[in-house]
This record gives structure tokens, sequence and C-alpha cells, in this order.
């Protein structure tokens, strides 16, 4: 009889979901899927024949990323996009009515600028953060089409959705600031959540972060190809995938800062579900974009 995984991260996009899957893959216990995304539930937010993300939506497939488990009491994978897709936690609960759920929230506005500086990367002829904001809410609205989906960071009913199918014992909600600012702590919470005990004080948050841009039209061709990810997921060690990208792939770059006007258009459209958010969880959460009125939302 098939053994399906027990353990998703399931979102949110650019919220250290890779650190998580490479550190939780280090626990005793824990197997986390070589191949990051496979992306098997995300049935409704990505097209089975998705030419960027390739989803495996074959069973054999899919089980087969977890072959090397053994007797790992937790046998996971983490596919950021499950968030959001309205369809995946009936999916998952159905095949694994015992899984643990770990989301990943970040500033919805800083981690869309950190989705279009990696896409930017990855994809040509990528416009300002400004074009592409304004190209994404458009979207929303059904005017255009856009690869920066300003919508997805709307966490509040995906958040609800995961509550209602897995209850607290099976779900638990990180914040991305908070992971990043003492990852020991992060990793500390996730294990008692998972009740595993084991030292996480030689953790820490990996070099992967400094920011970079590609080295020509080759390197950003390879970053967005999933088929060169997938192999280089399945055979190079993560740590070493960093270490080669840092050093050979991109150069070092001045990060350039999110344009005020654009960021308080963001923070209009986020702050009401960020609220929302806030009531749900019951607590005030860390991001720096919602702790008062920005001085560019005066003047806009």
């Amino acid at each position: 009889m098939a053994v399906w995984p027990n353990l998703f991260i399931a979102g949110a996009p650019r919220c250290g979901t890779t650190s998580l899957h490479a550190w939780l893959h280090q626990i005793p216990g824990i197997w986390m899927s070589r191949i990051k995304e496979p992306n098997y539930f995300s049935r409704q937010a990505i097209a089975d024949d998705d030419p960027l993300v390739k989803p495996i939506r074959d069973d054999g497939k899919y089980l087969a990323l977890f072959d090397g488990a053994g007797e790992a009491r937790f046998r996971g994978e983490a596919s950021p996009n499950y968030l959001e897709d309205p369809g995946a936690p009936a999916m998952i609960l159905e095949r694994s009515p015992d899984a643990r759920v770990i989301v990943s929230l970040r500033d919805p506005v800083e981690r869309l600028y950190s989705i279009y500086l990696m896409l930017r990367n990855n994809v040509s002829g990528m416009g300002s953060f400004a074009e592409e904001v304004d190209r994404g809410l458009a979207n929303a609205r059904g005017r255009g089409r856009s690869v920066l989906r300003a919508d997805s960071g709307l966490y509040a009913a995906q958040v609800e959705r995961y509550r209602l199918a897995f209850g607290h014992a099976q779900f638990k909600i990180l914040v991305f600031e908070d992971m990043i600012a003492d990852v020991p702590a992060a990793l500390r919470d996730v294990l008692q959540f998972l009740a595993i005990e084991h030292s996480v004080e030689g953790f820490s948050e990996p070099q992967q972060r400094q920011y970079g841009e590609v080295r020509g039209p080759l390197v950003r061709f390879l970053f967005g190809n999933r088929l060169i990810s997938r192999t280089a997921e399945r055979f190079v060690p993560y740590k070493l995938r960093k270490q080669v990208r840092n050093r050979f792939l991109v150069k070092p770059a001045v990060k350039q800062d999110m344009e005020p006007e654009t960021r308080a258009i963001l923070v209009r459209h986020y702050r009401d579900d960020v609220t929302r958010l806030e009531e749900m969880l019951g607590r005030r959460l860390p991001w720096r974009n919602f702790t008062g009125d920005l001085p560019s939302e005066r003047a806009v």
C-alpha cells in the first residue's frame, strides 16, 4: 500500500520555505524530498501543463520522491503554491489525514518585491517593479496578465482554509521575520509541533540571501529552466548549489529600494487583509509596512 507524505511546507513563496526544507532534512526522523516543489496537490493554482513549474501529477513519480525515507516518522515536501490553492487542503487531508502542515508568512509587500527580484533573474523582458505591480493588479481585476500576482499575498482566507481543514494540532504558522531573527528558536518551535526532540543550536540562516544579479542571458536560461533546476536538486546538495550560485552564476549588486509610491499602493492593497489576519492569529505581526502610516502614504 502506498505511503503518502505526512509533512507539508505549504507556503508561502519567498518566505524561507527552501531554508526550512533544508533544515528539516537534517533532523533525524524527518525525510524531506530531494526535489522541492513537486506541486502534486496544487491542481487549481497550477495547470498540469504549466511550462515553467512542471508539476508532478503522476502518483508513482510523486511517491517515488520519498523512496529513501525508510522508517522516518515524517515524510515531507515543500510546495509553497499549496497555500493559495483553494483545493489543496482538502486533497492533502484526503490522502494524508494525519498530516502536519507548516506555513511561513512574510510581510506581503516585501514578499512581492522579493518575488519580483527573483523573476527578474529568471524571466527575460520584465519591466520595472511599478510596471509589474500595475499589471498584476490589473490581472486581479481581469484587465491584463502578469507573472507578478499581488493577490497571492492575501493570506487571511488562505490560512483560514488550512485551519478549518487541519485544526490547531496539525497546522503551524511561522512568521518569516521571526524565523530569520532567531533560527534556532523557530526550529525549536517547529520540532515541538512535530513532537521531535533534537538540538537546533547549530542551525543558522545560510548565506544564499546575499543579493545578486544574473551573469547574462545564459544564466537566466539556466535559472528559468525547471528541468535543469530539478536535476540539480536531485543530485547536488543544497549548500553546494547555493555556493555555486553565489560564486559563479550571479554577480554582487546593490539592491534597489522599492519606489515609495508603489509601496504605498501595495500597503493599501494588503492593509485590510493583514488586519484580518492579525485578528485571526491574535497577535500583532512584525511587518514594518503595517505598523503605522508610511510617509509615502500621506504623500500619495
